[in-house]
């Protein structure tokens, strides 16, 4: 398995963007129709004019999201604003309604052209009359209303139990990790990993401290952070870093940085904020451990980008460019990245375990004919669980927050205790 190539991913995401705008501009022209078959002007006005406010503050708020998410609006105004429009109420009624009716649109459109393609294919065919023709035509129009409706609504239920329920249903996975010719010392190590949080409006303080509550229950050998501390600007970091301090691991923390550090202008403060705590966060760097006398190799990296095809051209390796040196010999290397499309070049170096988050395990999955589908499938195939690579191995979590969308859909979030187990000796 190799990661998506770059022109993929920049492909994908402008799709997702054209039909995030597509089913805005759908529904604000499904609004408008029917604010103009309403007979009495004193109406139309008592309703039109919040919805077409929420409509063009909903435009503002994704002009100015992404360049206030990698800190590239700094003038005041600008910056009340968006704090105005950063409260928890805000991002969430947003965040609901913009995954609801994206794939509500999705679905209508779907039943629609099925439809559509229907009646072309029965045209071209040509039928024999039948005196019921009318009045089975109506029966279609009914029947093809009533799915449109259901098709509709359905997103909005989904959505609704995904943020209710979804995102809140917090589990412990336990996983055993088979290490080729581990030390007996190293035989049983217990790592906690919590990644994603994602400090925000969605992940306020007390939804943190009720998963540290959990996390403590937990008797850790090494607690591991793998990055995305907040989502953006304005986040409550530092007392995100304090809460999740609380949890201790009998050898030590470590973490690293994930992209939404980059993006929040928060990548030196994070570690700062870790390091006054107690967490160390190794930035191209490593740590070994000495554990009754096996060493443990502890590597970390920042966020491992995407390259463009002209940055590939450089000579270095696509990912993990400068990790080599960092890589023991004499002992087990743990390799910590946010981005799990880095393992390839991970198991390639010898790691043996490489710890990463990133995707959420897509924040939504569907069983479809015995297999699993996600939206993170578009941009890596290591979406959550285990992997292996020859004698190399993956963990992708899926992570404790959300992004984007509030909601988790048979993807809960998940607290990673894993157990290294000898194997080959």
């Amino acid at each position: 398995m190799s990661a998506v190539p770059y022109w993929l991913a920049r492909l994908i995401l402008f799709s997702m963007l054209s039909l995030i705008l597509g089913s805005q501009l759908f529904w604000l022209w499904r609004v408008h129709r029917f604010l103009r078959s309403r007979r009495r002007m004193w109406l139309r006005w008592v309703l039109g004019v919040p919805v077409y406010l929420f409509f063009l503050g909903l435009l503002g708020f994704f002009v100015l999201l992404p360049l206030r998410l990698r800190g590239g609006v700094n003038a005041p105004v600008f910056v009340s604003l968006f704090t105005q429009l950063h409260q928890p109420e805000v991002m969430v009624s947003i965040g609901l309604w913009v995954t609801a009716s994206t794939l509500s649109f999705l679905l209508i459109t779907l039943v629609q052209a099925s439809g559509w393609i229907f009646r072309q294919v029965r045209g071209r065919a040509g039928t024999p009359a039948n005196p019921r023709a009318d009045e089975v035509a109506v029966e279609r129009r009914h029947f093809l209303q009533t799915v449109t409706y259901a098709a509709g609504a359905l997103p909005f239920v989904m959505v609704g139990y995904g943020f209710l329920v979804g995102r809140q249903r917090y589990t412990v996975e336990e996983v055993t990790v088979p290490i080729a010719n581990l030390p007996p010392a190293l035989d049983g190590l217990r790592l906690l990993q919590l990644t994603d949080v994602h400090a925000s409006a969605y992940m306020p303080v007390r939804e943190i401290r009720r998963i540290v509550g959990l996390a403590r229950e937990i008797e850790a050998d090494l607690v591991i952070h793998t990055g995305d501390f907040l989502t953006s600007m304005g986040d409550p970091l530092e007392e995100a870093i304090a809460e999740l301090a609380r949890v201790e691991g009998r050898y030590g923390r470590f973490g690293c940085l994930g992209n939404h550090e980059i993006y929040a202008v928060a990548t030196d403060a994070a570690t700062e904020l870790c390091a006054q705590r107690g967490i160390r966060i190794l930035r191209g760097e490593n740590a070994v451990l000495e554990i009754e006398g096996a060493r443990l190799n502890v590597i970390g990296v920042d966020y491992q980008w995407q390259q463009r095809p002209q940055q590939s051209e450089s000579g270095k390796p696509h990912f993990l460019p400068d990790v080599e040196p960092l890589v023991r010999r004499d002992g087990v290397n743990i390799l910590l990245s946010h981005n799990p499309n880095a393992f390839p070049r991970a198991a390639a170096l010898g790691i043996e375990l490489t710890l990463a988050g990133h995707t959420h395990g897509g924040q939504v999955q569907v069983e479809i004919l015995d297999s699993r589908w996600s939206p993170a499938r578009f941009f890596t195939p290591f979406v959550s669980g285990l992997y292996q690579q020859g004698a190399n191995h993956l963990y992708v979590s899926r992570g404790l927050g959300t992004v984007g969308a509030p909601i988790r859909l048979n993807s809960p979030p998940e607290i990673t205790l894993l157990s290294s187990v000898c194997v080959g000796r």
